[in-house]
C-alpha cells in the first residue's frame, strides 16, 4: 500500500504544516467512511496516498509501506 504524509505533503508541494495535517485528517475521515475504521486513530499520521491524490487531484509520490515486510 503506498502511504503518505503530511511531511510528504510539505516537501512536494510547497504548503504549510497546518494545511498538510488538514489534508491527512480529511483524508482519514474519508477512509472511515469507505469502512475503514482504523482510520478513526488521532495518532495515526498517514493516510493512503490514492485518497491524497484524489482530493488534491495531483499525482504525489507516497512510500510503499508493506506490513508483512516490517513484521519479519
Amino acid at each position: 500500500m503506498n502511504i503518505i504524509t503530511k511531511e510528504e505533503i510539505m516537501q512536494q508541494t510547497g504548503i504549510s504544516k497546518s494545511v498538510a495535517s488538514r489534508i491527512i485528517r480529511e483524508g482519514k475521515l474519508e477512509m472511515v467512511k469507505r469502512g475503514y475504521p482504523f482510520y478513526a486513530n488521532k495518532r495515526l499520521n498517514f493516510c493512503p496516498l490514492v485518497v491524497v491524490n484524489e482530493m488534491l487531484g495531483l499525482e504525489l509520490k507516497g512510500s510503499e509501506y508493506n506490513a508483512l515486510k516490517s513484521v519479519s
